[in-house]
């Protein structure tokens, strides 16, 4: 259906973590204050700020986790993806047996394409804490990034047992089956993603490019026009409602969408080229070629194969 879908990440919450007891001393209260700055600082997106802080807070204690941790955080933010692993890294250097160090490293690896790491470290998470429900759906996307589509449904599954209402679970785990051509699972999870989620368009356009794969048009074009109530004009649902509506002969609606996405975007080779086909079985034979002809200037063979088909020289 010539649709690219997306999926979602975990976000990173700022979040202060506690690995032991603050020494007495007034050097851990300083060293604590540094870090309370930091977090509030990074809260208000004074990145450079909140690191000189964290910095301040390791100078006064070189082995305390919760400045590396942080500070690894805002690094994460800002793309020093470098700083960041090694920050992570530190963290678990010094307390191995936490979870939350090895999937905010899962997540770097993420951002920076090593999958397999990042499933390494997920697992890691996992295995310190068992129920840990981000960490399963973060390593079904890193597997999902490798093409390991039933191994990435396995974790989604995983992360809906531990978190019911998880609505990313539910959308990622039907992208996954989309992906198998399991058609009809993807489309009942995508029932139950708008069920908990309705105002996404992202779920609606999915399960309409689910509907549209299984053959159900009429239902497809249900749910691309959803989208286009929530977010009009969008081009993805455009084209795929302008192929199912090829599909079910309703030609002048097709050369409609397509008319839409080309007053949008007038280098469009796939609408020119689709708005042709429609206008053919419209007996518009001039329109179509004069479609075709454009589409082929831009680079489309489909459209070339078309001219020399069905229009003279």
């Amino acid at each position: 259906m010539n649709r690219k879908m997306r999926f979602l990440r975990i976000l990173i919450f700022f979040t202060i973590l506690f690995f032991g007891i603050w020494h007495e001393g007034f050097s851990q209260a300083d060293l604590k204050a540094y870090v309370q700055s930091g977090i509030t600082k990074a809260k208000l997106g004074d990145y450079k700020s909140a690191i000189l802080d964290f910095e301040k807070a390791i100078a006064l204690d070189s082995n305390e986790a919760e400045p590396y941790y942080n500070r690894g955080i805002v690094r994460t933010d800002m793309k020093d993806f470098s700083g960041a692993l090694s920050d992570f890294s530190k963290v678990i250097a010094l307390k191995p047996s936490y979870a939350e160090p090895y999937f905010n490293r899962g997540l770097v690896k993420d951002y920076v394409l090593d999958y397999s790491g990042a499933i390494r470290d997920y697992s890691k998470a996992i295995s310190l804490k068992p129920d840990y429900a981000d960490a399963f759906m973060n390593r079904g996307l890193a597997r999902f990034d490798l093409g390991d589509f039933s191994e990435a449904i396995n974790d989604f599954s995983r992360a809906l047992q531990y978190k019911p209402g998880y609505v990313e679970g539910f959308y990622n785990r039907g992208l996954a089956k989309f992906n198998l051509q399991d058609y009809q699972g993807a489309i009942e999870d995508f029932d139950q993603a708008i069920r908990l989620d309705p105002s996404s368009p992202d779920y609606f356009s999915s399960r309409g490019a689910a509907k549209a794969a299984a053959g159900f048009y009429e239902a497809a074009v249900d749910d691309f026009t959803m989208t286009l109530q929530i977010q009009p004009d969008e081009t993805a649902s455009l084209m795929n409602r302008g192929l199912a509506y090829l599909y079910l002969h309703k030609f002048q609606e097709a050369a409609d969408d397509y008319s839409k996405i080309i007053s949008n975007d007038p280098s469009n080779t796939e609408a020119f080229a689709n708005r042709g086909v429609a206008r053919q079985y419209l007996k518009d034979i001039k329109g179509a070629c004069e479609d075709w002809k454009k589409a082929s200037e831009l680079g489309s063979a489909k459209a070339e194969t078309y001219l020399k088909k069905y229009c003279s020289p």
